[in-house]
């Protein structure tokens, strides 16, 4: 049985293997990727805002995005 932990390891040797070579192979820290839910974008979200500022790495949730485009959000990546 798989842990959670070598679930991301897998997937992080897959996606390094995809990017050229990946960031381990370059001497770098790999960069963790972030999964935003609903319910966590939502409390990033200041009501009444026209943009809601998210990390670049992150992954946003389906859910999260059909509300942004219905409310006519826009997503800013830093």
């Amino acid at each position: 049985m798989l842990t959670k932990g070598a679930v991301e390891d897998l997937i992080m040797q897959h996606l390094s293997r995809n990017s050229g070579g990946g960031a381990a192979a370059r001497g770098k820290a790999p960069v963790r990727k972030i999964f935003l839910s609903d319910y966590e974008l939502r409390r990033l979200y200041k009501p009444g805002a026209r943009s809601v500022t998210v990390p670049a790495c992150a992954i946003l949730s389906p859910l999260s995005i059909e509300w942004l485009d219905y409310d006519g959000v826009k997503v800013i990546r830093s």
